[in-house]
């Protein structure tokens, strides 16, 4: 059996998990909850809650999303399952997240471009074949750029309709209204079979694993501003974040 923690995914607001038996590709437990600004509080019971509805069942494995999407959420998933299967002495997989979209995508599109929210203006793009199959590598870019990509995709011959969905729709409604040739999807999270496909597929050779982030924090972008909000330069709150970084101290510790 495998435990899969789905979430979060683009944004630190919805926690998914589930309960997977591998030999009969059977989801036996799955919750979803949307807990915004209350992941950190709600991660951990929820996933332990669906263990304990299984307690005479042997936990095998655990398969994580690993991003893109929120800083937060990213991590808070990443360490939690991390710390499970540390506990546990278990394998532990990652998750592409934008991938896990792409199949929510009915079929009969030329092309599924996914665009998940990344910050003010930003998305995180990827492009994708019938079946999900990647067309492109995933990539944190302007809400113009990803508008544009699927445009084109629209005008080369022999591909169709172009499908968009994902949370950067709702977040930039200006960028991708009116392209001609698209069709704007509300779907925003993968299915629980999607992931179990996923799982089964996955490479269990964590942890740790990686995150896919694809861009610097937003603390990191704005290091300067934060920093003379403190008093300090920018050289002297590039050297706290550089030994924060080392030493796993806080960064703005006295």
């Amino acid at each position: 059996m495998q435990i899969l923690l789905a979430g979060p995914g683009d944004a630190p607001a919805r926690f998914s998990g589930g309960l997977f038996d591998p030999s009969g590709f059977d989801i036996l437990e799955f919750h979803e909850e949307r807990c915004p600004g209350r992941m950190n509080e709600l991660l951990a019971p929820a996933a332990m809650e669906l263990l304990d509805r299984r307690s005479g069942a042997t936990l095998q494995g655990v398969a994580c999303v690993r991003g893109p999407g929120s800083f937060t959420g990213v991590r808070l998933g990443l360490a939690f399952a991390t710390g499970l299967c540390l506990a546990r002495t278990l394998p532990m997989a990652g998750l592409d997240h934008l991938p896990l979209l792409a199949l929510r995508a009915p079929r009969g599109y030329g092309e599924v471009h996914v665009v998940t929210h990344s910050r003010t203006g930003q998305v995180y793009h990827q492009a994708f074949g019938p079946g999900a199959l990647p067309y492109s590598t995933p990539e944190d870019m302007d809400a113009a750029r990803a508008r544009h990509l699927a445009a084109h995709a629209v005008s080369r011959s022999g591909k169709g309709r172009v499908a968009l969905l994902g949370t950067g729709l709702a977040r930039n409604p200006e960028a991708f209204a009116d392209i001609a040739g698209t069709v704007l999807l509300e779907q925003q999270a993968p299915t629980p079979q999607a992931l179990l496909r996923a799982a089964l597929a996955a490479r269990y050779d964590g942890p740790p694993v990686d995150a896919l982030y694809l861009r610097g924090s937003d603390a990191e972008e704005n290091l300067a501003t934060i920093g003379a909000q403190r008093g300090l330069t920018p050289l002297q709150a590039q050297s706290r974040l550089d030994k924060a970084q080392r030493d796993g101290t806080p960064v703005w510790s006295a």
